[in-house]
């Protein structure tokens, strides 16, 4: 992995905006805003960093937990700059991502994606539940 900086990002910094449009680059219909609220209790958004310029990142969501009532926090996006791609920065951002997430509060962290492989490759499983074609929910056991 190249000198890759993470940083955890919230609306002040200056990373926000910029992450939000790189975000959008794949999901046109992306904003913050529609997730970071201010009465919402998300862990931060990860920022990664080279030589100063955004090259993907990770942001959490809340949705309802499969086969229950209540939300939890999810992984709402993972996105690496194409250029970057295949160096281990999209694990380490879903690793860090994890690790964020209080184990106190739910016991499983999900995700809905389209890259099984790569969750799979982390010690994720695939949740038994109705999904698009070519994804999958996936969730990983939170540490306590």
């Amino acid at each position: 992995m190249q000198k890759v900086i993470f940083r955890n990002c919230d609306e002040t910094s200056p990373y926000w905006s910029e992450l939000e449009g790189l975000f959008q680059s794949e999901w046109s219909d992306f904003k913050f805003k529609d997730t970071y609220k201010e009465n919402v209790q998300l862990p931060p958004v990860i920022t990664v960093l080279r030589d100063n310029v955004v090259i993907g990142g990770l942001a959490y969501s809340y949705f309802q937990e499969p086969h229950q009532v209540r939300d939890v926090v999810w992984i709402n996006a993972v996105f690496v700059d194409p250029k970057w791609r295949g160096q281990g920065i999209a694990s380490e951002l879903i690793n860090r991502g994890v690790e964020q997430v209080s184990s106190g509060v739910q016991t499983q962290l999900y995700a809905y994606t389209n890259i099984m492989a790569l969750y799979q490759g982390l010690g994720w499983s695939v949740v038994d539940i109705e999904s698009e074609p070519n994804h999958k929910v996936m969730s990983i056991e939170l540490n306590r």
